[in-house]
């Protein structure tokens, strides 16, 4: 019998001890020295106990909502990073709207007016009409009659001699020599070049006089070669005047050309004389004022006439960097502005003596490109024109580009080497400075997922769960305390205890006493942040009922066997 004692007392004390081991090693936020020893020991934490009030409460809002954003990739470039390194963004330099640089394979289209420009007019000096000078190469026909009678009724015969019609005649030809001196049959070597036909009739009378002969005679210019005047035409064609007894003005030469008033701007009249050069259009030249302006020797006259219609030119930027333009000629474009092309245009038509009214526009642009990369999504060439574009606009315009409200879009930037990166909203922020799209730019788009927020919640009474929380929502420690299964549904919770733990070394443990139950309002106001530590303390009275609650049994199948009452 007492046997059975001893072995019924050892089995109720085994079990005592190992119900007691809950109330001797609770789950504790105080780090206490153990006997055991391990082969690394365990880290230790620094813990800061605070009061929870509301002024804590409010300077522990202000603890940075850390978050993490997931990196997918094969192998290790799976990863999961803070949210702090990628919104530390770098900008390139502030520019200036950039002006598009002309390049090879942009195609422009050239329109122009053809219209010469009416400029202040300077005409040539305007002499006395005066009457025609010999000259070397003149051909001279000399006629004499040689009856008595001293009138002499000539005309031209079939080869366009000069023959009388009453008395026979003897008649001569000469040519002005390079002296300026021309040789007649019966009177001699005489000087003729720069001298009117009057001087040398004049001259020939006293010959024939001083010979004793009748000066019944007739000189007349049969051939005039000794002056000569020069025109141009539009088509390029030459003609060669004739210059001879009857003055022939400029506007006469210009109405044969074909010209007339109502060309107005569109024909330009141009006179070389001793090396100066006079330029008129031709509504100056028909103008009721203009000067009789007479022909003269090697005078030099260039006639143009523009096309009345416009007409569009398209010239593509070459592999050496030109365009060629009608009219124009070859101008170099590559590297440059459209103004500043259109600039030397204007120049150039200046010099002409034509109107700059023209049009230059780029109509292709073929030379520029950015380029629009979204992962897994798709990759898109953005061809760039003189419409400048920045980088807000590339993406808001681009139908394919997704900005996501609830991950991290993160955009990166990479010009002439360098990467450059910015968050979806830096960039559509209007404070944010404009940045300018340029070419061989390469543009990144990725929208990274969060890492979910959770928060740590456990008792002394064992129970412990993760619990998700929301950075749009912002849940607080009271949301925690009141949640299905959490610390204040537990009748094991020792409220008077309630920790919330948040940073390390040194950690703080902010303390809160919801005996009373106006300080959950206090908890209401705290709110969480990602691996925060709820801890509420377990009651040692309610583990030490759980406790005898396990005995209570044994206790009576105890007194059953002392009192021999077992069945």
């Amino acid at each position: 019998m007492t046997r059975l004692k001893q072995i019924t007392f050892c089995i109720i004390l085994a079990l005592f001890l190992s119900n007691c081991s809950k109330i001797l090693e609770p789950v504790s936020i105080f780090s206490s020295k153990q006997d055991i020893t391990t082969e690394a020991g365990q880290e230790e934490f620094d813990i800061n106990i605070k009061s929870l009030t509301f002024n804590v409460a409010k300077k522990a809002n202000n603890f940075p909502y850390s978050r993490q954003l997931i990196l997918t990739g094969n192998g290790s470039k799976a990863n999961v990073l803070d949210e702090a390194s990628y919104l530390k963004s770098n900008f390139p330099k502030s520019s200036s709207s950039p002006r598009y640089l002309l390049g090879i394979g942009d195609q422009v289209s050239f329109i122009q007016l053809n219209e010469f420009k009416a400029e202040t007019v300077k005409w040539p000096n305007v002499s006395a009409e005066s009457e025609y000078l010999l000259g070397v190469g003149d051909e001279l026909s000399f006629v004499q009659s040689s009856g008595t009678n001293q009138d002499i009724d000539l005309t031209f015969n079939e080869n366009g001699e000069l023959v009388s019609k009453t008395n026979p005649l003897i008649s001569t030809q000469g040519v002005i020599g390079n002296k300026g001196n021309i040789l007649l049959f019966g009177l001699g070597n005489i000087l003729a070049a720069n001298r009117t036909l009057e001087d040398v009739k004049t001259e020939i009378r006293n010959i024939l006089i001083r010979n004793g002969v009748t000066p019944n005679f007739q000189i007349e210019i049969s051939n005039f070669k000794s002056k000569k005047a020069f025109l141009t035409l539009s088509d390029k064609t030459s003609q060669i005047i004739t210059i001879n007894n009857l003055q022939t003005t400029l506007i006469e030469l210009a109405i044969q050309a074909g010209l007339s008033e109502s060309d107005e701007n569109f024909a330009l009249v141009k006179l070389t004389r001793d090396k100066q050069e006079f330029r008129f259009t031709a509504s100056q030249l028909f103008d009721p004022k203009t000067p009789k302006i007479i022909i003269q020797d090697n005078d030099q006259i260039e006639i143009q006439v523009a096309d009345k219609q416009s007409s569009t030119i398209v010239s593509l930027v070459g592999s050496k960097g030109n365009i060629l333009l009608e009219g124009i000629g070859s101008i170099s474009a590559l590297k440059r502005t459209l103004d500043d092309v259109y600039g030397e245009i204007h120049s150039i038509l200046i010099a002409k003596g034509i109107n700059p009214n023209f049009q230059l526009e780029l109509t292709e642009f073929a030379s520029k490109k950015a380029y629009l990369i979204q992962k897994n999504i798709g990759s898109e060439v953005i061809p760039l024109t003189n419409s400048r574009v920045t980088l807000r606009e590339l993406i808001l315009k681009n139908k394919t580009s997704v900005i996501s409200t609830k991950d991290l879009s993160i955009i990166t930037l990479k010009r002439n080497g360098q990467v450059f990166r910015m968050t979806s909203d830096q960039i559509l922020d209007p404070k944010t400075q404009d940045i300018w799209i340029i070419d061989e730019d390469q543009i990144e788009l990725e929208n990274l997922k969060y890492k979910p927020g959770q928060v740590f919640a456990l008792s002394g009474a064992g129970r412990a769960q993760i619990v998700p929380i929301d950075p749009s929502i912002r849940e607080t420690l009271a949301d925690i305390l009141f949640s299905p299964g959490g610390a204040l549904n537990n009748l094991m919770a020792k409220r008077s205890e309630v920790y919330l733990l948040r940073g390390k070394n040194p950690s703080i443990a902010y303390h809160l006493d919801a005996q009373n139950v106006s300080r959950i309002l206090v908890a209401a106001k705290a709110e969480l942040r990602p691996n925060d530590i709820v801890y509420v303390a377990e009651r040692p009275i309610i583990s030490f009922s759980r406790t005898l609650s396990e005995i209570n049994p044994l206790r009576s199948l105890l007194r059953d066997i002392q009192n021999n009452n077992i069945p």
